[in-house]
């Protein structure tokens, strides 16, 4: 994100991006707008320091590569034979059973079989990248059958760029692909 130039009622002003602390200058004076681009880069690269790196490649004993219990492809669709914990499958049952009551409109229901492939594909996606924030491989997945609750409900992501697993929502939902 770079530094922006903008002006409003007050007076003109640089800031980092769209919504960063607006430092203010004195129009027509190059030394005042020097200063204020000068602070608004730094307020840039301290925020940058501190966003997490989303990017964090996983430890190496974190990262799998297949696996004994599901096979290859089985998280393409929705009744793909899925194992997963007794644990897991029941707090997914219950997430199926609390959105369904909160969501009964056509389109907008969870199933068992969508969540578990969610699940799957999250649990994999750990082995690829993850937040450094994030500790475990369930609590990824489980954050990814959330983010797809969330998609299925409102209609909507809250993340635009989650997309992944659009080809799993029922026919009739905004976001399905038309030839999926």
């Amino acid at each position: 994100m770079p530094v922006k130039r903008g002006e409003d009622s007050r007076g003109p002003y640089y800031r980092w991006g769209k919504t960063g602390k607006k430092y203010r200058y004195t129009a027509g004076n190059e030394g005042s707008a020097k200063r204020a681009k000068a602070k608004a880069t730094l307020q840039g690269r301290a925020a940058q320091k501190k966003a997490p790196d989303s990017g964090a490649k996983p430890k190496r004993s974190e990262q799998r590569r297949g696996s004994r219990k599901n096979k290859p492809g089985s998280a393409a669709g929705t009744r793909g034979g899925i194992k997963i914990s007794a644990e897991t499958e029941d707090a997914l049952k219950r997430k199926v059973a609390a959105h369904n009551e909160e969501n009964p409109g056509a389109g907008k229901r969870a199933t068992l079989g969508r969540l578990k492939a969610v699940f799957r594909r999250g649990a994999g996606a750990f082995s690829t990248s993850h937040s450094p924030k994030v500790k475990s491989r369930n609590q990824w997945a489980m954050a990814r059958v959330n983010a797809f609750l969330y998609l299925l409900a409102k209609g909507r992501p809250r993340n635009s760029k989650y997309t992944t697993d659009n080809d799993l929502l029922p026919k009739g939902h905004p976001r399905r692909p038309k030839n999926g």
